[in-house]
């Protein structure tokens, strides 16, 4: 389960509501997994509109997510951090949106990518054995298939190392990407040894992906989010970690590519390590007296993406008594524990 209002707010790049909300998770304390969740949701949103550009970003959120997930004290400042992180993403996509993967009809997506399997698929002995945890049987209908995979996404990481056109290796991540969207909606049966009881594709692609880039931690991160706590009924909400971490493995070959945060991006993300004692007082005080104030909105300014709005942030908004039970009021730590 994940809250539907603080995943709109934060996708919307809305910070000062998506702070807000995170204030009164943390205070209640009780519903930290209903965050956590919220989190892991936000992240495969990303993923599904997320390009090279930017993916160096995602790949530290989705490592600043893991540590707090993980961690059994959670830092305020590093949730306001990881929080205001999120937003400025989603604000880059709402003012530059982009077509989001798994929208394109299967027909034209075989289009895209038909070239990358065009080739025979020829695995070495060696090979084989290397991917023999995700490899069916010989006798499977799926045998053939797995190996032109393999060997066409190979293919792929080697025409890296000869391609100097940075616009080139644009179209090599999306392409990348458009074939893990293919291989998964086409619903292949391929059997792997990982997971002998589930057939679905999914999981062959991320023993694959296990197999190559464990060593990369921003990569293997993505595979920790999908599986936490994982059932069934996730995977449409976290499937764009797969298609995000799809162009985090392009970006680990060409990591020149993309950008990191901008000045206006770390200031904006500063305010809110300077803000965070301020407005944990702020909402206590709010779900103590039980007040009804509504926020006052501020236009953001569009020369610095809708942002800059936060570098003259006072905390002022309403609290919810309703999402509230038996709250923990805390002195001016920066901690608090799960």
């Amino acid at each position: 389960m994940f809250s539907k209002e603080l995943f709109d707010f934060i996708s919307k790049g809305n910070i000062e509501k998506s702070l807000y909300t995170t204030c009164i998770f943390l205070i209640e304390n009780s519903r930290i997994e209903v965050l956590e969740e919220t989190l892991i949701s936000i992240c495969s949103y990303i993923g599904t509109f997320i390009g090279i550009r930017e993916i160096a970003k995602l790949n530290e959120i989705i490592i600043n997510t893991r540590n707090l997930i993980e961690n059994e004290k959670v830092n305020i400042t590093d949730y306001f951090t990881l929080i205001t992180k999120m937003c400025i993403i989603c604000n880059i996509y709402n003012l530059n949106p982009v077509s989001k993967t798994g929208i394109i009809p299967i027909g034209k997506l075989r289009e895209k990518i038909i070239d990358v399997f065009s080739e025979d698929s020829k695995l070495s002995s060696n090979g084989i054995h290397k991917f023999e945890m995700i490899i069916p049987p010989p006798d499977s209908e799926a045998y053939l298939l797995s190996l032109k995979i393999i060997t066409s996404f190979i293919r792929i990481f080697k025409l890296l190392d000869e391609i100097p056109n940075d616009d080139k290796i644009d179209m090599i991540a999306v392409k990348f990407k458009n074939c893990f969207d293919y291989i998964i909606r086409k619903k292949y049966a391929i059997e792997t040894k990982l997971n002998p009881n589930e057939c679905d594709p999914i999981y062959f692609l991320w023993g694959f992906i296990e197999i190559l880039f464990k060593h990369e931690e921003f990569i293997h991160s993505y595979y920790w989010l999908f599986c936490y706590d994982y059932k069934k009924s996730l995977k449409t909400q976290r499937i764009g970690l797969i298609y995000a971490c799809s162009i985090s493995i392009i970006y680990s070959y060409k990591r020149h590519i993309s950008n990191l945060w901008n000045q206006n991006e770390l200031n904006v993300i500063y305010k809110t390590k300077e803000i965070c004692i301020d407005l944990l007082k702020q909402v206590r005080k709010d779900l103590k007296k039980d007040e009804v104030i509504e926020p006052k909105e501020q236009k953001p300014n569009n020369k610095i993406d809708g942002i800059t709005y936060i570098n003259t942030y006072t905390p002022f908004l309403s609290s919810n008594k309703s999402m509230v039970s038996n709250p923990i009021f805390m002195d001016e730590y920066k901690t608090i524990e799960k």
